[in-house]
């Protein structure tokens, strides 16, 4: 038991946790799902309370479109953090995608309170005030995730700009 406390004040577990989240981030840049999910999840058992842990973890299994699992995971970092951008990102990307907007919306919204800049939430806040048919709000959004996406030379700005004309459209047609 006094090893345990000694390992913990040194700060091994966290070392350890770091170096198996950068390995998980590593593999998820290689595509190897399957990896960055198992060095994901050991990163979180060795440091359960660690909010970004558990969202990057949600991320992968997001993106390995498991869907409960990825929710399972976002909803403990938000339990532990309810301001985790990419935990409010990721779920609302789940209910985006369930079409659930208005539960889709606050989750986009407390995203970019985290993180004003990210022009994927702005993206997304468009998309979302668009199928609610607020599309001044959803042109207002887009505009900005395409500056967003221009100054990282994203090419989703190309998308971003053929939404933009559909909105104006819209809103002309009213």
């Amino acid at each position: 038991m006094k090893m345990t406390k000694l390992a913990q004040r040194l700060g091994i577990p966290r070392y350890q946790a770091d170096q198996h989240y950068r390995a998980g981030l590593a593999a998820f840049i290689s595509r190897d799902l399957a990896k960055s999910i198992s060095e994901l999840q050991t990163a979180v058992a060795l440091l359960p309370r660690h909010a970004e842990y558990h969202a990057a973890l949600g991320f992968i299994l997001l993106d390995d479109k498991q869907l409960r699992a990825a929710g399972e995971s976002f909803e403990r970092a938000l339990s532990l953090n309810a301001y985790e951008m990419l935990a409010n990102y990721g779920q609302g990307m789940i209910t985006y995608r369930a079409r659930n907007w208005l539960e889709a919306m606050n989750y986009f919204e407390a995203a970019h309170a985290a993180q004003p800049k990210r022009p994927e939430t702005q993206y997304y806040l468009g998309m979302v005030n668009h199928r609610l048919g607020r599309n001044a709000e959803a042109l207002r959004w887009m505009e900005g995730a395409a500056v967003g996406f221009a100054k990282i030379g994203d090419r989703r700005e190309t998308h971003c700009t053929a939404w933009k004309r559909e909105f104006r459209k819209l809103l002309e047609t009213k």
